[in-house]
């Protein structure tokens, strides 16, 4: 007699733990509970805790950071080098949903002008970003006064348009015929000022990845200059790096290289 397929309790205690997320049980950012907890609660050996979070973890649902235990997730935009996309298109794409807040509209001072490299007047726009309604980047962008004028919701003739959580800077120039068409971009990394830390719900002292991009339209025309400061958890950047003819390398050229900045907020 063939005997039933049975799951292993691993995976049991996996699909449990899984659906507790998916329900909301446990959101972005929640510690799971002790190994000890769930050993007590489910009746089960530590090692088959031990294989469940493995096994969660390796779907990436879960990580783990050393000594505090495991958390679940926060969702994560991951871009590849060479492909320019606004912060909308980056998250439906990874299948995630984005929105914004407003924080500040203004006119930028001189010094922002001088730091973003904008060389002209300018209209400073500081968004909070979400995904998947989780804080995830704060944006900051200096849009040229002569692009701005011609967008209704930067220049007075549509304002509630900023108040839209769906509100888009780069549908807004595509609006008016002046979709980007080339940028330039920087990756850094820094602590978090203070507004950061409070926008992104950072406790302590926290490192941030922060990308600098200055965004082109086809004749060439600068049309936002953005400085946009990741949560470290949230943020994931491809580069295909290729070797030259002349030099020997095991590795296949084209390879794609993963750099994640992973810091233990663990607190938060």
């Amino acid at each position: 007699m063939q005997r039933p397929n049975v799951k292993p309790r691993y995976q049991v205690l996996a699909e449990l733990l899984r659906s507790r997320i998916h329900d909301g049980d446990l959101i972005p950012g929640d510690r799971l509970p002790s190994e000890a907890e769930l050993c007590l609660e489910f009746g089960v050996s530590r090692g088959t805790v031990v294989k469940a979070v493995e096994q969660l973890v390796s779907e990436g649902i879960v990580h783990r950071h050393q000594g505090s235990g495991s958390f679940v997730a926060r969702p994560s935009l991951h871009r590849r080098a060479g492909g320019l996309l606004s912060f909308t298109e980056a998250a439906a794409g990874a299948g995630h949903r984005s929105s914004q807040m407003l924080v500040d509209m203004r006119a930028a001072t001189p010094e922002e002008i001088r730091e973003f490299d904008c060389g002209q007047p300018a209209v400073s726009l500081i968004r909070l970003r979400h995904v998947d309604d989780v804080p995830c980047a704060v944006h900051h962008s200096l849009v040229p006064s002569t692009v701005a004028m011609r967008i209704p919701a930067l220049n007075g003739d549509a304002p509630e348009a900023l108040q839209d959580p769906g509100f888009s800077l780069y549908r807004s120039f595509e609006n008016i015929g002046l979709a980007a068409d080339e940028a330039q971009e920087r990756v850094t990394t820094r602590l978090a000022n203070e507004e950061e830390r409070r926008l992104l719900g950072l406790s302590g002292p926290a490192a941030v990845m922060v990308v600098f991009r200055k965004s082109f339209d086809r004749d060439g025309q600068l049309i936002e200059a953005v400085e946009a400061v990741y949560h470290g958890d949230y943020y994931t950047y491809d580069m295909r790096l290729v070797r030259g003819r002349d030099t020997r390398s095991s590795s296949p050229a084209g390879q794609v290289v993963s750099l994640k900045t992973r810091i233990d907020n663990s607190d938060n």
